[in-house]
């Protein structure tokens, strides 16, 4: 992501005060995710630095993908600021003070964000309690901007880049339209302005990734959709079929090789057990034996167990 183009977005969201005193020549992207692994097929985030008023200051984005609000985003938010200013100490061990790290929200939940957004919010205090500790306890709410409360005339009104327009639009519309390639065939100029950007073609072809994961548009329609664009349009949807394709094969891979880890393990613990089984009963029968090598490895941690006090073989594998 380059910085140039989120900081129209990164304008929007902070206080106009704050913007004005951004050295916006200084912002850059973080090498950093702290993005829990099992949630990133939900939400995706990115931290971005600058200077203000002669001060680092980070913004961390995060862009939330799930179709529901989160009950717990003030938590999650709260556990992610704390992962950057750990890994900014791991980096400045001579540090005597902190950056500030604004949290930032993009969403766009169906019906719109209705969960609690302030952190104060999950704590079980009424309101006299709270401001009695108001010192003692955490107290946050992050900016945040709500893409299914603005309407598409808006967004494409947004003084931002086409692909950066393009990119809210279809974070917006993509899981909740029912018919995403007519409305995206209004803003077929926006498309064409991105297509013609400097790495337009890779930067559509990500667009269009996201277009053919998240709603039911078919590639074939989104093929109708681009060969309409010309030479590039088709090589955007190339490019954009083949990123997908590629992180299926990634996934493929990934859950072959957990299996195969898995089985092994299963094929291990097994043997184990009919090696103990031989040394303390003299003996297993072929059919126990089969019945072992094939078993799942909630059944063999079981026969383990049993293993311990068992004094037959019975005893250990009869359920």
């Amino acid at each position: 992501m380059k910085p140039s183009r989120s900081a129209t977005t990164l304008r929007l969201l902070l206080p106009a005060e704050v913007s004005a005193l951004i050295d916006w020549s200084t912002l850059r992207v973080e090498p950093t995710s702290v993005v829990d692994a099992a949630l990133a097929d939900t939400r995706s985030d990115v931290l971005f630095s600058a200077r203000l008023d002669d001060r680092e200051l980070y913004l961390y984005l995060l862009l939330e993908h799930q179709s529901t609000a989160d009950a717990w985003m003030p938590l999650r938010l709260l556990g992610y600021m704390l992962r950057i200013w750990e890994g900014y100490l791991e980096t400045h061990p001579d540090a005597k003070k902190l950056p500030a790290v604004v949290p930032m929200l993009l969403s766009h939940s169906e019906g719109g964000w209705s969960a609690p957004l302030a952190f104060q919010e999950l704590l079980d205090l009424d309101e006299a309690l709270a401001a009695a500790l108001e010192t003692c306890i955490p107290s946050f709410q992050p900016l945040h901007d709500d893409l299914t409360r603005t309407e598409s005339e808006d967004l494409h009104r947004r003084s931002m880049t086409a692909l950066g327009r393009l990119s809210l639009f279809c974070l917006d519309r993509a899981r909740r339209s029912s018919d995403l390639l007519t409305e995206l065939a209004r803003w077929r100029g926006t498309v064409e302005d991105a297509l013609a950007a400097p790495n337009g073609v890779a930067a559509l072809g990500a667009v269009l990734r996201y277009i053919l994961e998240a709603s039911e548009t078919t590639p074939e329609q989104v093929r109708q959709l681009t060969r309409q664009l010309g030479p590039r349009g088709e090589e955007a949807f190339m490019t954009g079929a083949q990123i997908l394709r590629a992180e299926a094969e990634a996934k493929g891979k990934a859950e072959g090789e957990a299996k195969g880890k898995a089985e092994g393990e299963a094929k291990g613990k097994a043997e184990v057990l009919i090696k103990l089984l031989e040394l303390r009963f003299g003996g297993v029968p072929d059919a126990a034996v089969t019945r072992i090598l094939n078993a799942p490895m909630t059944d063999l941690d079981r026969w383990v167990e049993r293993f311990i006090t068992a004094t037959t073989l019975d005893d250990v594998m009869t359920d």
